[in-house]
């Protein structure tokens, strides 16, 4: 035998299996504890009560492998995360120093730090254990997700990516998967439950807490099936996460997953996978047969995994006898078998390709005829369509031999990152594109692909080539890319089919040692942008080169590269006497000189700002740097005009006319011929406007401007003066004394607005003096250290936010904001957002009396300081219904956070006229119904507004209350007409104050097609009528909406709904409590009922049929059943009659966006067609 694995999910084990581990085990073997290691939070803080009993618990485990020969892995479970709960990172990194401590090894807690993985653990040259942190995954918390914490993925994206590369990288080998939570299971986290735990549902929660709740307890476990509960498996973010190992692992061979969270054995053969659940370490659980499980025990017990010199694997289930020294076989099976030694590769002829060249079209797929370039775009189509002349790359000549790393890329590239023998790393990079990724969920495989993917004829292919040259001559750090064919080699090992035989740009990759390169500034250390943040904030003595990185900044406006987000960028480190200065090195120039014309392209546009036609103008620098906003904004805060305006002018001189011409014809020069001189010409027109530009998005940027200080001693001095503001950053000495200026500029006041300050962590100080003629405004936010903050100008504007133990004094206009919540010094480098604007087509379908409504929606957003999700939303819109000339607009605005943190202020109206319509056929339950349906119309104009102080517990839990106006103009109706016949005049014109309060606890997993979770409105509306009769009276309402998906392979979703609603006090008769068609009785017509009370119940059973999956629609078709019943109550003597009505419908998801349903109702007295835009509810 080569190896032996012990895996098991453990908390304490009462049995000596300890002793049975011991005595199996050799130096070749793996003990896996496969996470929830102390029950159930955790290891607490070390002045915990119970942190003693803790540490007993897990030293119990720890004994275990102590003398184990082989070697030891813990991995974190959800429990280890403080049961998934807030100080959950802090939690396992504590547990990670106890266990690694203990056991003097560093490398036995993995993933280390709170990181999610994977982690590849080679146990011999035919074996690697791969190592995820699955609560990472599901926890939604504070979690490591940096990469100078040592994660290597910081994405859900990148740990997909990453463990398809190990995958890939170790194929033919014994691959062993281990995290903590399963993929499939037959236990509690996989929906099955006893009848002891639907009757006594609290012990689901607290082990022995036998409290009987027989009928309203067993809602939990059934909402458990649906996906309550981010730990079960039926869970959507759960889900997310089967499906992603899913498609990765079922392609590939020789792969056991190996799981604890459920506390038994069970062994499942899925596909080409070989799933294990071994989490009985010391608790069982009841586990149900069936389900293509193989075997499944819900004793104690242990999982191991045999791996043959003869390439055979064998899982055995193994449960301790008595007191653990002896054990019981209880399974044993051969999973898969490799050949003994691996298959001879194929030599092939190692050609030397050093001078070989390729004549290929990088894109001929992209030629167009006229018609097509008028409508999607001339774009570059002619480039990527002429074939040119490309060097091959040579693998064992480049850099001495590149060896395959690792797959790469964003949204759209390929790459694959190599090392050379110079330890150099490079990048291969696809110059073709595939942007299917950027698709929204919905329109995968349909029109919206082929043209995203038609619309990379927009990017020049050969643009990056023509960087260097210019960039040279500017003092711009910069890549120097070379144009290759990747040759069909093996070389390229697993990652032949991702790239062989593509086209594509090889750099070298900026990180780290960069000394022997001038382009890089013959740095020693190049680090990545998030990096920079936290040496930034570490020590006030690093700093960023402003005047380098506006120089850079002024150079991609120029080249029209307006991708340049964070990760675009890595920073050269220079010491100096103290710390380090930090330049920029730009990287990825595959977005220059995009060419975006063309009808549909000008129109996508609109809804994209941040793509940037390339052309002879530069029409606006600040959409051009969209991308770049927050970059810019904290790393161009110190200079000012002049230095703008220097800048731009070296820019202009630097980059001559032959510059420009030599630089474009660096470009294959069968590419030149094409689109060389129209570039160059493009190129001196923007270089001439460069000064403009640089005024205009400096203004830009003045108007807020935002300064950080660092994690050190500081002291930050406001002056106002007379039209403007002196800022002044000194770095200081621990006892207060001033060392330094670190940063000095005076602001315009009539062109800067806002300044923000974050004085971070350690004891800061901080004043505000002078006075202005028109301040500005100046917030302040403390850190984490004791902080002196004063403000002596006495002219308001001025708001601090500190926690409530540190000095701060002001005046009587000054705003001081004081909370222990962790937002109060929060500083997120990257918060600032553009203001959004724009209008949209709408449609409604409000009463079917009208028919449908047409119109349009404007749309403001206003993103605001620390304001979440924004400061300011505004929705205006206008509809109007052809069939009766019905006009209605509906507004809606609120303000985030106006008064305190999450205290909102809402406003809402809505007119509808001049004939807006709806039913009334008399108050009570038994009215009759004899004429035809406009017999019961009633028109009516009708106007509401309303405002609302609301508190948000969270976005899925709202509450409010507020004043309101309201107008009803009853217009005159026909004689033969029902309200006509009545001998009270009902045409009048009624007046109202309200006083309108409600609850909202939204908890669906999606507001359109939910299928778990449920909801929860009520209201509360005093309305008193200001003329005539002058009623007062207290409308309530309440509903209740629960879904639930069980998880199965034909998903069914149960919907029902149960609501009431009464008025108490005198009202008119359109405040009548109503059931009907529009709201919740189908099978009658709208507002076919009215009284004092209303009660009803709506019930129904969606089936999704069939996938739509066509070129031009796509999305799902499906049908639903209904039952719904209700009654009202009124002073009339009535029936007790429950009217009843049901019916088919189908309903069409289209794009997972646009979701419409169709019913047809059924009841005693009629048949009525519904129609809504979503379900019901």
């Amino acid at each position: 035998m080569e190896s032996q694995m012990f895996s098991y999910d453990t908390v304490v084990s009462k049995t000596g299996s300890d002793t049975l581990i011991k005595k199996l085990s050799n130096p070749k073997d793996v003990a896996i504890f496969l996470g929830d290691n102390i029950y159930d939070k955790g290891l607490p803080e070390p002045d915990d009560y119970d942190r003693e009993e803790k540490e007993k618990r897990l030293v119990e485990q720890l004994k275990i492998v102590k003398d184990f020969k082989g070697r030891k892995i813990f991995i974190p479970g959800n429990h280890d995360w403080n049961h998934s709960r807030p100080g959950g990172l802090a939690a396992v990194k504590r547990q990670e120093q106890f266990v690694e401590q203990y056991l003097d090894s560093t490398d036995v807690f993995i993933p280390s730090n709170g990181c999610a993985g994977p982690v590849e653990v080679r146990m011999n040259k035919d074996l690697v254990i791969i190592v995820l942190d699955s609560e990472w995954w599901l926890h939604k918390h504070s979690k490591s997700n940096r990469y100078q914490q040592g994660c290597t993925a910081v994405s859900k994206e990148q740990v997909l990516t990453q463990v398809k590369d190990i995958i890939l990288k170790n194929k033919g080998k014994n691959i062993l998967f281990t995290q903590h939570h399963p993929l499939f299971s037959n236990g509690k986290h996989g929906g099955y439950f006893t009848l002891i735990d639907y009757i006594f549902p609290l012990t689901l929660v607290k082990d022995n807490l036998y409290i009987p709740l027989p009928i309203l307890g067993s809602l939990y476990p059934l909402l458990r099936q649906y996906g309550l509960s981010r730990q079960d498996i039926s869970n959507k973010d759960y889900q997310q996460l089967k499906n992603g190992l899913l498609s990765i692992l079922n392609n590939a061979e020789n792969v056991v997953f190996a799981a604890g969270h459920e506390h038994a054995l069970q062994f499942t053969k899925y596909q080409n996978l070989n799933h294990i659940i071994s989490g009985a370490g010391s608790k069982n659980s009841a586990l149900f047969k069936g389900n293509n499980a193989l075997f499944g025990h819900g004793t104690k017990g242990f999982a191991r995994l045999n791996y043959y010199t003869n390439g055979q694997c064998w899982v055995e289930f193994w449960e301790p006898v008595k007191d653990g020294s002896t054990g019981k076989l209880m399974y044993r099976k051969p999973l898969y078998a490799t050949a003994p030694s691996k298959a001879e590769i194929k030599e092939e002829d190692l050609l030397d390709l050093q001078d070989s060249m390729k004549y290929v079209a990088v894109g001929k797929q992209y030629r167009a005829s006229n018609f097509k370039k008028k409508i999607l775009g001339e774009h570059y189509r002619n480039v990527w369509a002429t074939p040119v002349e490309i060097p091959y790359l040579d693998l064992t000549k480049y850099a001495g031999g590149l060896k395959p790393l690792q797959l790469g890329g964003g949204k759209q590239t390929t790459s694959l990152r190599m090392i050379g023998k110079d330890s150099i790393q490079y990048q291969f990079r696809t110059v073709n594109k595939d942007p299917s990724d950027l698709l929204p969920n919905g329109f995968e495989t349909t029109f919206a692909d082929d043209f995203l993917q038609d619309q990379i004829s927009s990017a020049h292919p050969f643009g990056a080539l023509t960087i260097p040259e210019m960039a040279s001559a500017a003092g711009v750090y910069h890549t120097k890319p070379q144009l290759v064919y990747m040759p069909y080699s093996r070389l390229l090992g697993p990652y032949l089919a991702e790239v062989g035989g593509r086209v594509g740009i090889i750099e070298i990759r900026p990180d780290e040692n960069l000394s022997l390169y001038k382009n890089f500034g013959r740095t020693k250390n190049a680090i990545g942008t998030e990096t920079l943040y936290e040496k930034l904030k570490e020590d006030n003595d690093n700093e960023v080169d402003q005047k380098s990185f506006l120089k850079a900044r002024l150079f991609d406006m120029l080249i029209g590269d307006w991708d340049r987000h964070e990760d675009q960028w890595r920073w050269a480190e220079f010491e100096k006497d103290k710390g380090a200065i930090y330049r920029p090195i730009p990287r990825d120039r595959d977005q220059v000189y995009t060419k975006f014309d063309g009808l549909l392209p000008s129109l996508f546009k609109s809804f994209v700002a941040d793509i940037q036609h390339f052309g002879y103008e530069i029409k606006d620098p600040a959409e051009l740097s969209i991308a770049a906003r927050n970059l810019d904004r904290n790393f161009l805060n110190e200079l000012n005009l002049k230095d703008w305006q220097k800048i731009a002018k070296e820019l202009q001189t630097e980059l001559t006319d032959s510059v420009i011409t030599s630089s474009i014809k660096a470009m294959p020069k069968e590419a030149f011929m094409v689109s060389g001189n129209e570039i160059i010409e493009k190129l001196k027109s923007r270089r001439n406007q460069l000064h403009d530009v640089a005024v205009s998005y400096y203004k830009t940027l003045a108007k807020e401007v935002t300064i950080a200080g660092s994690d050190k001693y500081e002291y930050l001095e406001i002056t106002r003066e007379a039209d403007s503001t002196l800022v002044c950053l000194y770095k200081t000495r621990k006892e207060g004394n001033i060392d330094t200026l670190i940063y000095s500029r005076k602001f315009d006041n009539s062109l800067t607005k806002e300044l923000n300050f974050f004085l971070l962590d350690e004891r800061d100080s901080a004043i505000v003096k002078g006075k202005s003629k028109h301040p500005l405004k100046i917030r302040i936010v403390g850190g984490d250290g004791k902080d002196r903050i004063t403000d002596t100008s006495n002219t308001g504007k001025i708001v601090i936010y500190d926690t409530p133990e540190n000095n701060i004094s002001g005046s009587k206009n000054t705003r001081i904001v004081l909370s222990n919540k962790a937002w109060i010094n929060q500083y997120t480098p990257n918060w600032f957002k553009y203001d959004k604007a724009g209008i949209a087509p709408s449609v409604d379908y409000p009463n079917g009396l009208d028919g449908p409504s047409f119109g349009l929606s404007h749309q403001i957003k206003r993103y605001g300081f620390r304001k979440d999700p924004y400061a300011f939303e505004q929705k205006i819109t206008a509809l109007y219904a052809p069939k009766n000339g019905a006009f209605e607009v509906k507004y809606r605005s609120i303000f985030h956070s106006l008064f305190a943190k999450k205290y909102d202020l809402v406003f809402s109206g809505d007119f509808a006229g001049p004939a807006y319509s709806f039913n009334y056929y008399g108050i009570g339950n038994s009215t009759p119904n004899e004429n035809h349906v406009d017999f019961y119309r009633v028109r009516s104009r009708a106007l509401q507004a309303n405002a609302y102080f609301q508190y948000r517990l969270s976005e899925r839990a709202k509450f409010g209350i507020g004043p309101g106006l309201a107008y009803v103009d009853i217009m005159k109706n026909r004689p033969n007409s029902f309200i006509g016949n009545l001998a009270d005049d009902f045409s009048n014109t009624d007046k109202f104050i309200t006083i309108k309060s409600y609850a909202d606890l939204d908890l669906r997993d999606r507001k359109i097609n939910p299928q778990t979770g449920f909801r929860w409105l009520s209201t509360i509306n005093y309305i008193w009528q200001t003329n005539a009769e002058q009623y007062k009276h207290l409308n309530l309402y309440t509903s209740f909406s629960g879904y639930a998906t069980p998880n199965i392979s034909f998903p069914v979703t149960f919907a029902v709904r149960l609501g009431a609603e009464t008025n108490i006090g005198d009202y008119q008769f359109y405040h009548a409590s109503s059931l009907g068609n529009n709201e919740n009785l189908r099978g009658f017509r709208n507002q076919r009922f009215s009284g004092k009370t209303a009660y009803f119940a709506n019930t129904e059973v969606r089936i999704p049929v069939t996938k739509i999956r066509g070129y031009i629609l796509t999305g799902d078709f499906g049908v639903f059943g209904f039952y719904d019943t209700g009654r009202v109550h009124s002073a009339q003597i009535e029936s007790n009659t429950w009217h009843q009505g049901y019916g088919p419908g189908v309903w069409l998801n289209l794009f997972d966006n646009i979701f419409i349903s169709l019913g047809y109702g059924f009841s005693r007295e009629d048949k009525v067609l519904s129609f809504n835009t979503g379900f019901r509810f």
